[in-house]
């Protein structure tokens, strides 16, 4: 795109003044691909990350861009883990798009070009790759509205503001005064983007963790009243996910705490993604307390957990001193106040007793 259109897209205020620069980023990555070649769309499995997908491959589309896939995570992967680098070396991508998946120094794809667009605290960045991340950017802009942004130096994207609106929700709450949220909110209405937003987190919160039912919504859809309303059998489907969840969490709930100083422990036990919502409901509960939330039935050999606080505390520096002696792969990385991780079980027990508590 022509510079003229990206600093009209400032002055219009469709982007923050930040933006400016990370499209020039985003354009000299995309010189360096041919319009044929595959490109794939690596994205987080939640609400944020999926509609950030959405909207980046329907911008590269209406820009020439062709042969683009997209693969959320899966059940506990993230980027760098085994399971995600053998689904994507069966795409063969010659572009790779990692979307709201954090950013560390670790290599995903040596030898495809690479480019990560976040809003999470980065870590480094893979060798090769290219980074854009949000994260010191005023309010700091979750990914799908990050996206939306740069999409919109792209193509027109007006018709899909709902799609980062339901990411907004998810990840910053549907107060958030964040393009393109209000506008969205004023055009469909809060409640029916509240839905929608909860039913396309339902896919990755169910006992398999398969995001595919909300990622097939989200691309069906041409309002975010067939996703709330039911119109879609994909809609429905994800409507069943969320019941279920809600019995889960709502088993879950029964959990008490535990506590050594300033941290609440609360163990539960349950294939479902219930540790953040449990995480989140007790940090309102104990505002004075480090919150750490552990499921060991979420994965097979390991503890998956989340960590919330009220306090005043960044919880990313709170568990960088444990690191050290654990096979840290997935631990500690996200938000400053919302993190967690996955640990093997003995990992676990050495990170409990660090703590100071009991097995």
């Amino acid at each position: 795109m022509e510079k003229e259109q990206r600093r009209v897209a400032v002055e219009e205020g469709l982007l923050p003044q930040e933006s400016a620069g990370a499209a020039e980023v985003l354009h000299a990555f995309l010189s360096t691909l041919s319009w044929g070649a595959r490109q794939l769309l690596l994205c987080h499995s939640d609400a944020d990350g999926l509609s950030a997908a959405v909207v980046l491959r329907a911008a590269l589309e209406r820009a020439g861009w062709r042969h683009i896939s997209i693969v959320p995570t899966g059940k506990g992967q993230s980027a760098w883990t085994a399971g995600t680098l053998t689904q994507v070396a069966t795409i063969r991508p010659e572009g790779l798009f990692v979307l709201d998946l954090g950013s560390r120094p670790q290599p995903i794809f040596p030898g495809v070009p690479t480019i990560l667009l976040d809003h999470h605290r980065p870590l480094g960045v893979p060798p090769g790759a290219t980074l854009i991340s949000s994260y010191e950017w005023p309010q700091a802009p979750c990914t799908s509205a990050l996206v939306y942004y740069l999409s919109r130096t792209l193509a027109d994207m007006t018709d899909l503001a709902w799609v980062a609106a339901l990411g907004i929700i998810s990840d910053l709450g549907e107060d958030a005064q964040l393009a393109p949220l209000p506008g969205a909110q004023a055009h469909y209405g809060a409640h029916v983007l509240r839905e929608a937003t909860a039913l396309v987190n339902a896919a990755r919160r169910s006992a398999t963790g398969d995001a595919l039912p909300a990622l097939d919504a989200l691309l069906a859809a041409d309002e975010p009243a067939a996703i709330s309303h039911g119109h879609l059998p994909e809609a429905v489907a994800l409507a069943g996910m969320r019941r279920a969840f809600q019995e889960a969490l709502q088993q879950s709930r029964r959990a008490a705490p535990t506590f050594h100083d300033h941290v609440a422990l609360i163990r539960v036990h349950s294939p479902y993604l219930v540790h953040p919502a449990l995480a989140q409901m007790w940090r309102r509960r104990l505002p004075h307390h480090i919150v750490l939330v552990a499921n060991d039935g979420y994965l097979p050999g390991q503890v998956n957990f989340s960590v919330r606080t009220a306090l005043d505390i960044n919880l990313l520096d709170f568990l960088q001193p444990f690191r050290s002696g654990l096979d840290a792969t997935e631990f500690g990385y996200g938000h400053d106040k919302a993190t967690g991780g996955s640990l093997r079980t003995d990992d676990w027990q050495r990170f409990l007793a660090t703590l100071g508590f009991r097995k």
